[in-house]
């Protein structure tokens, strides 16, 4: 993975700067409870079925085409009632604060609608480290592809130089079709599949992104 050329950071939120894997977890199991289908008993579990495009999970768990619109709209009701609960992983806002002193730029990308996601970062208060927050417009699709594509086309920079760091296949999917370099955070929704480096915890960023501190300006940053 060549990270001399990173200038960027995309990040996702949802699982990679905000810890709410099991708060989703509960909230699906309560979904599945309704269709009176098998709950996710652990984290594992969780993690081991959890995918992108979001139809695909619904239907690993036993919600097929037939229940999704009606169990995906439910488990939005039933998450928006939880805004608040979840915390930032650790080490998220020392490393946001790292790597803005680096002089990196940074985005949040999030699979969530602009309200929700306002009311998911409010209490966290991290506004002022994103140059822009980009959200869908479709929570039955939940791709974010377009919306960093359109970011990336207007940011200046080179797709190697932009560093997305997310936590599931459709952020090393997007990564790779539009050329950016992937690391999948490993302490999210979705288990590490072995193919892509990977971090344990999100303050492994700032060794990594260590040498690039000397960005602003010609002025090192310590």
């Amino acid at each position: 993975m060549d990270l001399d050329r990173i200038r960027a950071v995309c990040w996702d939120w949802n699982g990679t700067l905000l810890d709410d894997t099991e708060i989703c977890r509960q909230v699906m199991n309560s979904v599945l409870e309704e269709h009176a289908l098998p709950v996710l008993a652990d984290g594992h579990a969780y993690r081991s079925v959890f995918r992108f495009p979001i139809r695909d999970f619904y239907g690993a768990v036993g919600l097929g085409d037939d229940l999704f619109v009606p169990a995906a709209t439910s488990y939005l009701e039933l998450l928006a009632a939880r805004v608040g609960e979840a915390q930032l992983h650790a080490d998220a806002r020392s490393t946001l604060c790292a790597l803005q002193a680096y002089g990196l730029r940074q985005v949040l990308a999030s699979a969530t609608l602009p309200q929700a996601l306002a009311r998911q970062m409010e209490p966290h208060d991290l506004g002022a480290v994103f140059e822009q927050v980009l959200s869908i417009d479709d929570p039955y699709r939940a791709s974010k592809h377009e919306v960093i594509g359109a970011w990336l086309a207007a940011s200046g920079l080179a797709a190697n130089e932009v560093l997305v760091i997310g936590d599931t296949n459709h952020d090393r999917e997007i990564a790779h079709d539009l050329g950016a370099v992937f690391l999948h955070f490993d302490g999210g929704h979705q288990a590490w599949s072995g193919d892509t480096p990977r971090i344990e915890a999100l303050g492994e960023l700032v060794d990594l992104l260590a040498p690039l501190r000397v960005r602003v300006g010609s002025v090192e940053v310590d």
